[in-house]
């Protein structure tokens, strides 16, 4: 298995920020027409839920890493599906601005994948 490279990385996780942000739009949008902010927050929890558990979904891989054909897989190889809590071990450093992004692009593992003992491969 090859590694992935940045610019695919990238390309991954943007089209993953991108669906992740489309509940949160809907949701908006319908609390704005029903006049009831807290229905927005149900977008929020579900944006926030995807970004988390990504890598659990069905195949072992977010729509942003199967578009760009590469997942991200436990140390031994083996699929990250149905594993929830790896994801959002890995994908809850996301949260912490520029941090992973920075280790990539210095060819250091994500923070993500150190605590959740996980890589990421070419599919």
């Amino acid at each position: 298995m090859t590694e992935v490279s940045k610019l695919n990385r990238f390309l991954g996780i943007f089209i993953d920020g991108i669906i992740a942000y489309i509940p949160m739009f809907v949701f908006s949008f319908i609390a704005v027409l029903a006049g009831i902010g807290i229905i927005s927050y149900i977008g929020w929890l579900l944006g926030v839920g995807y970004y988390l558990l990504r890598d659990a979904l069905p195949g072992g891989q977010s729509i942003g890493k199967k578009i760009m054909k590469y997942a991200a897989v436990k140390q031994d190889g083996s699929s990250l599906e149905g594993d929830y809590a790896t994801s959002a071990t890995r994908n809850i450093t996301l949260f912490i601005p520029l941090l992973d992004a920075i280790l990539v692009l210095i060819d250091k593992p994500r923070l993500g994948d150190d605590l959740a003992k996980t890589k990421v491969v070419n599919k």
